[in-house]
């Protein structure tokens, strides 16, 4: 039973990926907008059967000065934060 119920999961795995994708833009030598948006798949069998990409802040660095703005009324996120710093610091 355990080797059928493990095939039937494997037939039917579906792999989600969520992450938190960063895009700079640079405005001046001391102005840099870095866009963050999340990132959601689902494959089912290889395939990629959805997909999106929601803008949910900025981050606004200015001589050195770095500022969140939160986008389409989303709340503060400090995982968003940690994921920025952990990456451009």
């Amino acid at each position: 039973m355990d080797r059928l119920e493990d095939m039937m999961k494997d037939l039917f795995k579906m792999e989600i990926i969520d992450e938190i994708l960063f895009k700079p833009v640079r405005i001046s030598p001391n102005k840099t907008i870095y866009f963050a948006f999340k990132e959601s798949q689902k494959i089912f069998q290889n395939r990629l059967t959805s997909a999106s990409l929601e803008p949910v802040c900025f981050i606004l660095k200015i001589d050195g000065e770095y500022h969140y703005c939160p986008l389409n009324d989303n709340e503060f996120d400090e995982s968003i934060v940690r994921e920025f710093v952990a990456k451009f610091n």
